[in-house]
């Protein structure tokens, strides 16, 4: 059988350019016969390479693409554009047999086949002056520059006949990627990140969700899409970026997904960035970034977060599910690989997979991607230190596991044009990442490079620009400074002053300041390796009290100078961790460099000296921060929890004269323990007050009881409540704190009297579950050092709905009354 397609090269306007192709029984395609019948899409591509290689420059036929459309589309060239002509043509896919879409020579006949010019710049356009021929590249990617190249090739009339008449190079007249020079690029960022920042606003704001098409559909987001400019430009092959939980890392690596992933089954259009989710985006005003890598390159993307951790078979497991999924979704290479790839393919698909062979499995299947696409793949990789963070027990199987799956695809993988790896901690390279000296981190202090940016620095966390923005939108420009105070204090080396995202659009959406970063995820691994501190660790975060106070007194202003005033603690920050250090006695530095990463600590401004981060002083970033703190404290920090508890549990006895005379002395102790200063503000002293307690009381805050803080009861907000939550638990306690301006013990009686007073008024006894028959009512005056407790105890006289006067006091006591 033999056939001769009709061939144009994509940009040519006359049907009198075309070419053909041989088809013929029996194809030499690359050195193998191959018959009329198995030929595939691919393979005639590299019939069509074999005739035009001599005027094209480059070496791969996998870069052609190809479009199929009516032979009478051929008179219409003139008129139309590259992008109309693909809109209106079939594509054909590679791994599809040529005889589906050309069953008989009348099909053949019928058709013309465009030869696409790749936006690599490997292949060059044809295009005619006069009698002879120009090929043109339009762009060509060299390691310092990019620019337009013209040759001037002769004698090819046997397959390109001239043109009627002379015709102005349209490669020349309008260029579809401008030829810009690495510097130009680097300058064009700079440029756009000065630029106000862009806000969409649906309204909604989008806990939780870290998808970056529902943010941009239906979420609030902050544009951060110059991010993806950063990392095909400047960032290196392989990359480690570091920042603490939720501070946008999986929404930007889902955007950088979304932007660079080729779509298969493949679009019949070229797709257009500024008709896109990016379109109202800054990265969408980069025309010449667009046609080089939107919808252009393979993507491999994966999270390892919260994998199972109560064994390894249980981490393999799921691990192997994830790849499965992800093999699942780019199954469509299975038809061109070999019987021995298609088995080991079908055994991850299977979950049959040995785990030697998993470990290598996101290696693999950049190799398929790589003979299917013709393309290198980039690699995201979604907390890849999870494992190793939460591997107690099989912590070195997790290690080896992982270490042989990063090194794979990161150690001098040709099918691996770029992988970025994205987590909380840096893990030690010389173990966990063995052999990858090539993976360079990027934390948050990260350096200026020699494009005059801290790369990477501020495209994680939100900005003080950003967070003026999204008041404005708000019209809450007057909650700034509170802002400042709660969620801000992260610092780039630069100076820029970074915000708690999550705190922020949690503030957003509930209009109200509070703990909501520390609040949404588990602190307990901090805890154990706090607990495991040696006592010389331990004698040096007892300075820790002095640094919380300046977190409460001092205001955070926009001022960016190092102040050696500033309380902190003067440490080295390491370069990288490894847990199974911090799993035995952690020293100082380790200690404080995991706290750092994590986000509870961070640098002062001015501090960083050198790439060794030797001498950097650290302090609590906010507010918020703070208070986790002095919760950890409670727990760690050797505070006799015997004595504490003792005191606290007395209110569950009804036992009011043992607290009321016991209280005080032990708020003496902690105060100093503390050490709040000069306080002057009643609010900063309202909220001490909630926090010291909270800290105490958190242990009841469990399956029996349910711990509430300023929650809206009645006509008002009581400080505390602790609340049953079990039927054979029956007594729940309310807590009003006051300050007062002087310890005058009068005064201090009267003000803990009418915190007792504000209960009963406000109906703070309202909204308690019917099995509560005993309510506990502790009214305290503060002043500096000392305390002061008037408290009662309350009878439920009626059954369901209460009032106030539904509570019969039967018993009251108060600080210094005697038996």
């Amino acid at each position: 059988m033999l056939m001769e397609p009709n061939f144009i090269l994509l940009g040519e306007t006359s049907i009198a350019n075309t070419f053909t192709v041989r088809v013929c029984d029996i194809n030499n395609i690359n050195g193998i016969e191959v018959l009329f019948d198995q030929l595939k899409i691919s393979g005639l591509k590299y019939l069509i390479y074999d005739v035009i290689k001599k005027h094209i420059n480059n070496d791969d036929y996998n870069d052609l693409n190809l479009w199929k459309t009516d032979i009478a589309f051929g008179d219409k060239l003139k008129n139309l554009t590259e992008e109309q002509i693909c809109q209106d043509s079939e594509q054909l896919v590679p791994i599809t047999r040529f005889n589906k879409y050309f069953p008989d020579q009348d099909a053949v006949d019928k058709s013309l086949i465009f030869v696409q010019v790749p936006a690599t710049g490997k292949c060059l356009p044809m295009f005619y002056l006069s009698n002879k021929k120009l090929a043109v590249t339009k762009y060509r990617i060299l390691s310092d520059a990019r620019i337009s190249v013209i040759y001037l090739i002769s004698d090819i009339s046997d397959y390109y006949p001239s043109k009627k008449r002379p015709r102005i190079i349209k490669a020349l007249e309008e260029e579809e990627v401008t030829s810009m020079t690495w510097n130009h690029q680097s300058n064009a960022i700079k440029s756009a990140l000065i630029e106000p920042p862009i806000i969409i606003d649906n309204g909604v704001y989008s806990l939780g969700e870290s998808e970056f098409k529902k943010f941009v559909i239906s979420g609030t987001f902050v544009d951060k899409s110059l991010f993806i400019m950063e990392f095909m430009i400047y960032g290196q092959r392989a990359i480690l970026i570091t920042r603490p939980r939720r501070f946008g890392k999986s929404t930007n690596l889902s955007m950088l997904q979304t932007f660079l992933s080729v779509d298969y089954p493949p679009l019949n259009y070229i797709p257009d960035v500024k008709t896109s989710l990016f379109g109202k985006l800054k990265v969408a005003k980069f025309e010449w970034f667009a046609k080089l890598h939107y919808k252009q390159w393979p993507v491999i993307h994966i999270s390892f977060k919260d994998l199972g951790n109560e064994s390894w078979e249980q981490m393999r497991n799921e691990t192997k599910e994830r790849i499965r999924d992800l093999y699942r979704k780019h199954r469509y290479v299975i038809s061109i690989l070999s019987e021995d790839d298609k088995k080991l393919f079908e055994k991850v698909l299977n979950g049959t997979t040995e785990e030697e062979y998993l470990s290598n499995a996101i290696s693999r299947l950049a190799r398929y991607l790589d003979e299917f696409f013709g393309k290198s793949s980039i690699i995201l990789i979604d907390e890849y230190d999870w494992p190793m963070g939460n591997a107690r027990g099989f912590y070195d199987k997790a290690d080896n596991f992982f270490g042989i799956m990063y090194s794979s695809v990161a150690k001098e993988n040709s099918y691996v044009h770029k992988i970025l790896f994205v987590g909380i901690l840096p893990l030690r390279q010389s173990s966990f990442l063995s052999g990858l000296n090539n993976v360079v981190t990027y934390p948050m202090h990260e350096r200026q490079s020699r494009s005059g940016r801290a790369v990477f620095s501020d495209t994680f966390g939100f900005t003080e620009e950003e967070i003026k923005s999204l008041l404005e939108k708000k019209h809450q420009n007057e909650k700034l400074n509170e802002l400042r105070l709660y969620y801000n204090g992260y610092r780039t080396s630069t100076k820029v002053h970074i915000y708690n995202p999550h705190s922020v659009i949690s503030f957003l959406e509930k209009n109200e300041i509070d703990n909501y970063w520390i609040n949404s995820g588990s602190a307990i691994t901090l805890v154990e390796y706090l607990k495991k501190c040696g006592s010389g660790v331990k004698d040096r975060l007892h300075s820790i009290d002095n640094i919380i106070h300046s977190s409460f007194s001092q205001d955070q202003d926009e001022s960016d100078e190092s102040d050696e005033s500033v309380i902190g603690l003067d440490v080295e920050l390491m370069p990288y961790l490894l847990y199974n250090d911090l799993d035995t006695k952690p020293e100082m530095n380790a200690l404080c460099t995991l706290l750092y990463y994590s986000g509870y600590l961070t640098m002062v401004p001015g501090s960083l000296t050198g790439h060794t981060v030797k001498n950097v002083k650290l302090v609590i970033p906010n507010r918020e921060i703070a208070c986790q703190w002095i919760l950890w404290i409670f727990e760690v920090m050797s505070m006799e929890y015997a004595k504490t508890n003792e005191i606290y549990e007395s209110l569950f006895k009804k036992d009011i004269a043992k607290f009321c005379n016991k209280f005080p002395s032990l708020y003496m102790e902690l105060i100093c323990c503390f050490d709040i200063g000069d306080l002057k503000r009643g609010k900063l002293y309202e909220t001490w007050y909630h926090i010291l307690f909270l800290g105490s009381l958190a242990i009841y805050h469990s399956v029996e009881y349910r711990v509430e803080v300023n929650r809206e009861v009645g006509v008002g907000r009581p400080d505390l409540r602790i609340i049953p939550i079990v039927q054979n638990k029956t007594v729940s306690i309310t807590y009003e704190f006051k300050h007062t301006e002087n310890d005058d013990s009068g005064m201090m009686k009267d003000v803990a009297t009418g915190a007792l007073d504000q209960i009963f008024v406000k109906d703070y006894r309202m909204n308690l579950p019917d099995h509560v028959k005993e309510i506990v009512e502790v009214g305290i005056a503060f002043c500096d050092k000392v305390a002061f407790v008037s408290a009662r105890c309350l009878k439920r006289s009626k059954e369901g709905l209460t009032t106030n006067e539904d509570w019969e006091v039967v018993s009251e006591w108060e600080t210094g009354k005697m038996e």
